[in-house]
């Protein structure tokens, strides 16, 4: 057996945080952006050009699709999470009716999740409501959405 020497390395220092105004998240100093005054998850989801806004216990981004049909997608990030966690999303199916001989488009809305994980910034119990209370949020949307879909096609 051949002895390989090992180096030891020393821990990195931890580097300086800058706590969130906005969700009260710790980030690395070098990634805040000072001059738009939140970190970047908040930006992603705030941002005036993203179509964002903030709604309490949780913050939402609704964007529209560029094809013809205008189909959207909703990003919710519920306050104590670190990433989006629930999406709420269009979609077409065509499909062929034989009576009519033509093209149906009909439309879905799905309302999928999945846990970044928290933040830190709230308990467990509270980051649990909040992504209660984001879900919520979520179904009432894509019901709408639906409703919106199924007008459209009546009228």
């Amino acid at each position: 057996m051949r002895n390989v020497p090992t180096t030891s390395r020393k821990p990195k220092a931890d580097e300086p945080r800058v706590t969130c105004p906005v969700c009260g998240a710790a980030e690395k100093e070098k990634d805040y952006k000072a001059e738009i005054g939140m970190c970047s998850r908040c930006w992603w989801y705030l941002a005036p050009e993203a179509g964002g806004t903030d709604h309490g216990v949780f913050m939402l981004r609704i964007q529209i699709r560029d094809d013809q049909d205008g189909r959207r997608m909703a990003e919710i990030r519920p306050r104590g999470f670190w990433s989006g966690t629930i999406e709420v999303s269009e979609d077409i199916q065509h499909s062929y009716n034989p009576e009519t001989k033509e093209v149906e488009k009909n439309w879905n809305v799905r309302v999928s999740w999945g846990s970044g994980g928290t933040d830190g910034t709230v308990d467990d119990i509270r980051a649990a409501e909040n992504f209660t209370r984001a879900m919520d949020h979520a179904v009432m949307l894509a019901k709408i959405w639906k409703m919106e879909r199924k007008n459209e096609k009546e009228a």
